[in-house]
């Protein structure tokens, strides 16, 4: 176990904080400080999703780090493009950035441009969502995409826990320095069987922008709720 630190759990596209509440647990019986937060527009957040950017996250991470000493903010999947982007405002705020499965952006990047890089996987399962300028995801398709091996109850709380996603937040390039955004030590968790954000192009990404360590976790797309206690060992250490 390293020493007791606070934790920043960012969640990813048509998601939400409480997909973290198994590895917050866990986290926190170790002694860390934890925290997980709806980006605006989701979850519980009354943001309209449809006016949602990409600076919106990124402010809403800082006043999150605000709060506190410098935190290792872990952003999972579209929520590597709100660290990113938070790092460029806050570089002192963060201790260490951690890309789980996430996007890994160079400047000038957006989402969009990343996912175009790779064949078609969860775009599949993309719907018009409820309010102009948003999406939603197919829930029962979505899952094959999510968490392909999960067990019902699991596959049950991902459906769950889907929401309206903007489309600008993920067309809006982000704008890195390498002496604000660069000066932050990075990590990526690769995880092996995903079937969102391929394995080939998270390598990719952890190659164009170098990360000081490389690890992996076995399973798709959500280790946060399909594999919470392996994740949070890892986090625990970092």
């Amino acid at each position: 176990m390293s020493e007791p630190s606070r934790i920043l759990l960012i969640h990813g596209a048509w998601g939400r904080a409480d997909s973290w509440r198994g590895v917050a647990r866990l986290l926190e019986r170790r002694g860390h400080e934890v925290a997980a937060i709806d980006l605006p527009g989701h979850g519980d957040d009354p943001t309209p999703p449809g006016t949602v950017r990409l600076a919106d996250y990124a402010a809403r991470i800082v006043a999150e780090l605000e709060k506190g000493p410098p935190a290792l903010l872990v952003g999972h999947s579209m929520g590597g493009m709100a660290i990113s982007a938070a790092a460029e405002l806050a570089p002192e705020r963060i201790r260490k950035l951690v890309y789980l499965c996430a996007f890994l952006p160079r400047d000038g990047d957006s989402l969009l441009s990343l996912k175009k890089r790779e064949a078609p996987t969860i775009g599949a399962a993309v719907r018009p969502g409820p309010e102009k300028g948003t999406t939603v995801l197919d829930p029962e398709l979505a899952v094959e995409y999510l968490c392909q091996n999960a067990s019902g109850a699991a596959r049950r709380q991902v459906q769950q826990g889907l929401g309206p996603q903007s489309n600008k937040a993920q067309t809006d390039p982000v704008q890195l320095t390498a002496a604000r955004f660069g000066t932050v030590p990075r990590v990526y968790i690769l995880c092996e069987d995903d079937r969102t954000i391929t394995p080939e192009l998270q390598r990719t990404m952890a190659s164009e922008t170098p990360c000081d360590q490389m690890l992996s976790l076995p399973g798709g797309h959500l280790p946060q709720i399909t594999a919470p206690a392996a994740l949070a060992e890892i986090l625990d250490k970092l």
